[in-house]
């Protein structure tokens, strides 16, 4: 049985959860590394970078770019205007949009 793995790269908008709302204490920077959720329990591993900024502080929102890593769990129907959160261990840090799939691709 050939199991397939979905990767993507997404253009989204990110705002970090305040500190006094239970987000980060401190500011994060690019190749942040946290969990992610698309509605489910499931959790999966991407990467964060910020093109126009250095860092992005608790309580603030940029236009991220996100590489999800190769997963076979992973849905094949993403799109623009899906909602995710991102975690740190089981803790919501921030929640967001997609605005755009830049590339999908099936390894």
């Amino acid at each position: 049985m050939i199991t397939h793995k979905i990767t993507y790269n997404l253009t989204a908008i990110l705002p970090l959860l305040p500190t006094s709302h239970g987000g980060k204490k401190r500011h994060v920077f690019n190749n942040f590394r946290p969990s992610f959720s698309f509605g489910s329990k499931q959790h999966f591993s991407d990467e964060i970078s910020f093109p126009d900024i250095d860092e992005l502080q608790a309580g603030n929102s940029a236009t991220v770019k996100i590489n999800l890593l190769p997963s076979r769990h992973i849905s094949e129907n993403l799109k623009s205007g899906v909602m995710f959160k991102i975690f740190e261990g089981e803790k919501v840090v921030g929640m967001g949009i997609i605005n755009s799939i830049d590339n999908k691709s099936n390894t």
